[in-house]
């Protein structure tokens, strides 16, 4: 019996014997590893201040909705954007919208003068968009230093005869959607009366929608709210505060948001989220959080100070802090990791340097990061804030005044990101047991990580200390927070956490808390561009030919069974598609990695088996993988095809002495290894689901997998 869909061909067999057009796998009941696969094991990545992750995702319509000065984007944010114009990266792209990843999340709308046009405008380091005159308004803007909200609030001065104002293009409105717009006003002659009006993008003769609001004080900045319903259009729209002619304007912390999103975030991101179905979220950083200080990201979001990415570069809004993050991975279902900010004294002034000492001087000064003392009891204090129920810290009871009644419950918290910037590696484990004893006795549940990769400059990795690092604090230490590929590295570390456990008696389990998995792309790019042209890792982010090698990486990591607890992709969302969804203004759509971790994280796979006679590894493109459900119950097969040309792959299953009545088939697949998905073709990377009951599989099964795809089927 053969069944034939989108490029491939599915066959049952009973007697078929192999031929030299068929590989042949003997699947034996012998499971390779001793716990089952963590159900955590695919799990996610979220950074602040990098990659635009979360702006998008936030329901926020405003750029810059507090007119703060832009900090530019650091140069190691533009190499690992792929903004380089060549390989030395001596010039850098100003003008994104060109760029293979770009969406209209990526925007930087500019606050202009109106009426008028706002842009594009090129993204550089002299970028302050902001326009302040336009020959076709009478208003001029003024940005100066003060306000209520970040460190300078907007000015604006009708000379003219006619209503002018200021205004952001750039608004996707959905009809029927209701937008909840505030800001807060000073009139220097009140009382005065402006408008609110949105415009569709590029036409000024009629408005959406024209509502009048009175400002009645001059003695200080009021706050004054409107909402408004959008009938009819669909589509980028302008927002515009209108002037009347001889008046003058202070405004400050304006804010635009759908009234319908889920505690703030956009639900089109929440969907995308629970689709992927990530088992941990760490957050805030990465390298962001290394400078980070949480209590900058708490409590009414009008009082929260704007800030640089100090790392990074680019404007931090702070409107996204902990506990925004925590109700995102409540509503992802998904368990989270905190990673700290851990204190050294070499934080106070600190400029980042490539290892050839080329480089961006970054000019921030962190005295509050330096001493260990001090951030471990800030620690503490975050892990009161987070998991501890009203009335039992006065931290607790502050989360509970900023609305938030119920302990958030984050269990994993991570010592920090590529600490080998400061620590040497005895200096690392002393300051891990210093912050892990004070927050342990604030939540005895809380699960500390360990950092175990890279080295400081001159000294050994710390991978290799990993015994007198454990020796200092391992009685303190809960997980790995480790970076290394799923090969004999990792069998390595796991051997040596096995021994370490058998010693001490406790058990560590491996994390790698920041997966890539770009492992060998640009070969690929670069033996099939006929141009020749340079193509980088951001080219192939997006790509069907990266989205498999993220599928046989975790085929590999699933390998080692549960002794692998999480691995996080890097990153959830948007990153110039190094991500597993995309969140445009317009809508959102899993990546093509964001397919293959959709299929991944829902397989029942659990015990993976022996193969007689067969090895396989993350780097061939080219490999199957049998394995029993939790309750044994049912069998998972996988293909693995990255190559040009179709496989056949027949299953022997008479070791196993079981009989399967039905079948379920999902197929990844794509026209070829560059396909990806975009807003327009959000399913360019094709999935197809066939389910068959009343079979009798015994024998064999005979998979034909076509070119560049992945086959899984489930035997019941």
């Amino acid at each position: 019996m053969e069944l034939k869909n989108a490029g491939f061909i599915l066959s049952l067999s009973f007697s078929i014997a192999c031929t030299q057009h068929t590989d042949c796998f003997k699947v034996t009941p012998e499971i390779m590893v001793e716990k089952p696969i963590s159900p955590l094991l695919y799990s996610n990545f979220i950074e602040l201040g990098y990659g635009i992750q979360v702006e998008p995702m936030w329901g926020e319509m405003l750029f810059n909705r507090s007119f703060e000065p832009f900090s530019p984007y650091k140069e190691i944010n533009k190499v690992w954007f792929d903004l380089c114009k060549n390989k030395a990266c001596s010039e850098f792209i100003t003008d994104w919208t060109g760029e293979d990843w770009y969406h209209s999340g990526y925007e930087h709308n500019a606050w202009f003068a109106a009426p008028g046009f706002g842009g594009p405008l090129p993204i550089d380091d002299s970028s302050t968009f902001f326009i302040n005159e336009n020959l076709q308004s009478p208003v001029k803007l003024e940005q100066r230093k003060g306000g209520i909200h970040g460190e300078q609030y907007l000015f604006a001065k009708n000379s003219g005869e006619d209503w002018g104002g200021i205004a952001q293009e750039g608004k996707f409105l959905n009809a029927n959607n209701t937008y909840l717009f505030s800001g807060h006003f000073k009139a220097l002659k009140a009382p005065l009366k402006i408008e609110i009006r949105v415009y569709p993008e590029g036409k000024w003769e009629d408005p959406l929608h024209q509502i009048p609001i009175l400002i009645n004080t001059k003695a200080e900045f009021e706050k004054l709210e409107i909402r408004f319903t959008n009938h009819d259009y669909t589509g980028m729209a302008t927002l515009a505060i209108w002037i009347p002619p001889g008046s003058e304007l202070n405004i400050d912390a304006l804010s635009l948001m759908p009234a319908h999103t889920i505690r703030g975030w956009r639900p089109e991101a929440i969907a995308c989220a629970n689709r992927v179905n990530p088992g941990v979220i760490r957050f805030p950083g990465g390298c962001f959080a290394s400078f980070y200080n949480w209590r900058d990201g708490i409590g009414p979001h009008d009082t929260r100070k704007p800030q640089p990415s100090y790392f990074w570069g680019g404007l931090n809004y702070n409107d996204v802090g902990v506990a925004e993050l925590v109700q995102f991975a409540k509503a992802a279902n998904a368990q989270m990791m905190y990673c700290l900010n851990v204190f050294h004294p070499l934080k106070e002034e600190w400029d980042h340097r490539w290892d050839d000492g080329t480089g961006t001087k970054m000019g921030f000064e962190f005295p509050e990061f330096t001493d260990v003392e001090v951030g471990a009891r800030e620690a503490a204090n975050l892990v009161a804030y987070c998991n501890l129920p009203a009335g039992t810290h006065p931290m607790a009871d502050l989360r509970v005044s900023h609305g938030y009644p119920e302990p958030f419950g984050i269990v994993y918290w991570e010592m920090d990101n590529e600490v080998h910037r400061w620590f040497s590696h005895d200096e690392y484990a002393r300051a891990v047991n210093v912050y892990a004893r004070v927050m342990k006795n604030v939540d005895p549940a809380i699960k500390v990580g360990l950092v175990t990769y890279g080295s400081r400059k001159g000294g050994p990795r710390y991978s290799e200390k990993l015994e007198e690092m454990l020796e200092i604090c391992g009685n303190q230490v809960d997980f790995l927070a480790d970076r290394r590929g799923a090969g004999p590295g990792l069998d390595n570390m796991l051997q040596r956490l096995r021994d370490y456990e058998n010693t001490s008696g406790r058990y560590i389990a491996y994390c790698n808390t920041e997966k890539l998995f770009y492992d060998g792309q640009l070969n690929y790019a670069d033996n099939t561009q006929d141009s020749g042209e340079w193509v980088n890792r951001s080219y192939m982010f997006s790509k069907w030919y990266f989205g498999m090698n993220v599928i046989k990486t975790f085929m590999a990591f699933q390998r080692r069974g549960g002794d692998v607890l999480f691995v996080n992709f890097n990153n959830l969302a948007n990153t110039h598609n190094q991500c597993v969804f995309n969140t445009p203004k317009e809508g959102a759509y899993l990546s093509a990695s964001g397919v293959a971790l959709e299929s991944l994280s829902r397989s029942p796979a659990a015990w993976p088996l022996i193969i007689q006679d067969y090895e396989t590894d993350e780097t061939d493109n080219y490999q199957v993988q049998a394995a029993w459900s939790r309750d044994k119950q049912a069998l998972v097969l996988y293909v693995f095809n990255r190559t040009e040309l179709s496989r056949k792959a027949e299953f022997d299953l008479t070791l196993l002495k079981k009989t399967f009545s039905s079948k379920e088939t999902i197929i990844l697949s794509a026209d070829g290894p560059l396909e990806m998905n975009t807003l327009d073709n959000p399913d360019a990377i094709v999935k197809n689901s066939i389910s068959q009951a009343g079979q009798k599989i015994n024998k064999s099964l005979q998979v034909e997998a076509g070119p560049y795809s992945f086959v899984q089927v489930i035997l019941k």
